[in-house]
């Protein structure tokens, strides 16, 4: 027998996440394939053969779905989904030629909603930069009003610089400041200040110095207030404007990405996945392959019954014309269909999705990286012109505090595993029920995959094993 020092020693050596999903693989007997359910009057699975020349094989499909999906009066009452669906086409087929053709239209439209989502979010760059200069710019007239003399002095530098062409002008405060008796201009025109223009009368009172240049200076400082009230009132305006028009750009490109989304969805299910080595397809021949998969799950707490049904389709596709003039092809052939009963959990369904579903680019994903490049920035004036955008809740990491008493806590917990009142787990009678549900649901499935199967047989003047 193990001692509580050992048994310690074995819980701290914990699997890493990639050792613990190999291991949910490992045991899922949907991505093993094995059944872990014997169907009634049947071992491992049930599989039937068709083949018909004659008529199309696509009702055997919708039959299987609809009679797995349909209320226990007509069918089983299961939740079905389709797991898989693969087709492949021969290269010279005509029915290779027509898929060809619809993704072809697909692919066009897909280029010109790309071009100008390019477009457009290469223009949302700029336009956050001159966001920024304009913040940084109204930020002087902010600071000037709360007092700041620094901010005030960067404002009438840069009106003497711009509006007055610094020492190119010779009216300007630098230039005037060169003859006999201005010398003093410019100190008065940057320590004086006002609140507004109509304010520059009152102070001019208050200043001594001689009245020729008292009289430049007023008309001056008034000149300066008034490009000052104007060009703040403008920049604000500016950068009202320039916000709504970011938002308009952020949400025509958001609408782009919607419209993207189903049409590459749809490229992507057009896609043929044949293999140049797949022995039921010949280039020359008319030939296709259809691989689909449905999953049919009752209902449960933790344990599901389920059935999965895989079809194979190897056949000869004929281009008919409908009433309406179109082309519609009719798939005539070989039908392969296999039927296995499971018990199975809901995360074991969902581990057997993630196996199954393949990588695919998002480009929808790629452009918000792509625009959220600029976040911290973008963020602040979408939320600024009405968008509403969830904040990210920035997960700080915890720092494990120091804890001396650890050892002794550990060489405690290892004795409570061996009391018959250690660690916390489900209960008897938990573990009981949850046996008997997992019996149940086999039951159930083992049943009703052979229900499936001996009715498809006798729907299809099969010889039924009854």
């Amino acid at each position: 027998m193990p001692t509580a020092l050992q048994m310690l020693l074995k819980k701290k050596e914990m699997p890493s996440e990639e050792e613990l999903k190999q291991q949910r693989l490992k045991d899922n007997p949907l991505v093993q394939g094995k059944p872990n359910v014997q169907p009634e009057n049947g071992k491992d699975r049930f599989k039937l053969v068709l083949e018909s020349m004659g008529a199309g094989v696509e009702k055997y499909y919708f039959w299987i779905q609809r009679f797995l999906k349909e209320e226990p009066e007509h069918g089983l009452g299961f939740n079905v989904e389709k797991i898989k669906d693969v087709f492949g086409a021969s290269a010279g087929s005509s029915f290779q030629s027509q898929i060809g053709t619809k993704a072809s239209a697909i692919q066009q439209q897909l280029s010109n909603y790309l071009t100008q989502i390019g477009q457009l979010v290469k223009s949302l760059h700029p336009q956050v930069r001159d966001l920024r200069i304009l913040d940084e710019r109204i930020g002087y007239y902010d600071d000037s009003a709360k007092g700041d003399e620094a901010a005030e002095v960067a404002l009438k530098s840069t009106w003497i610089e711009q509006v007055e062409q610094g020492v190119q002008n010779p009216n300007s405060v630098y230039s005037l400041a060169r003859q006999v008796g201005f010398v003093t201009l410019p100190d008065l025109f940057f320590k004086i200040n006002a609140k507004k223009a109509g304010d520059v009368d009152k102070i001019m009172k208050t200043v001594e110095a001689p009245t020729k240049v008292r009289d430049v200076l007023a008309k001056k400082l008034y000149s300066y207030y008034r490009w000052k009230e104007t060009t703040e009132r403008e920049l604000r305006q500016r950068r009202e404007f320039m916000i709504r028009n970011l938002r308009q750009h952020y949400n025509v490109i958001k609408m782009y990405t919607n419209w993207l989304r189903p049409y590459m969805r749809t490229l992507r299910q057009l896609e043929m996945k044949g293999g140049m080595y797949d022995a039921d397809i010949v280039s020359v021949f008319e030939t296709s392959k259809v691989e689909l998969e449905l999953l049919a799950t009752g209902k449960g707490q933790k344990y599901l019954p389920c059935i999965r049904v895989q079809m194979t389709f190897v056949t000869r596709p004929e281009l008919t014309y409908t009433k309406e003039g179109q082309k519609q092809p009719l798939h005539v052939g070989r039908t392969e269909i296999t039927i296995e009963p499971y018990v199975v959990t809901k995360e074991q369904i969902d581990d057997y999705k993630r196996q199954l579903d393949e990588e695919e680019i998002d480009f929808a994903a790629s452009v918000d990286e792509t625009m959220m490049a600029l976040r911290e920035d973008m963020v602040k004036y979408l939320r600024e012109a009405g968008e509403k955008i969830a904040e990210e809740k920035k997960q700080e990491p915890k720092r494990p505090k120091a804890d001396y008493l650890a050892p002794v806590k550990g060489i405690g917990e290892g004795f409570r595993m061996l009391l018959p009142f250690g660690p916390k787990g489900p209960s008897r009678q938990e573990m009981q029920a949850q046996e008997d549900e997992k019996e149940k649901a086999a039951k159930l499935s083992a049943k009703l995959s052979f229900v499936l199967y001996d009715v498809f047989k006798k729907v299809n003047g099969m010889m039924s094993p009854q």
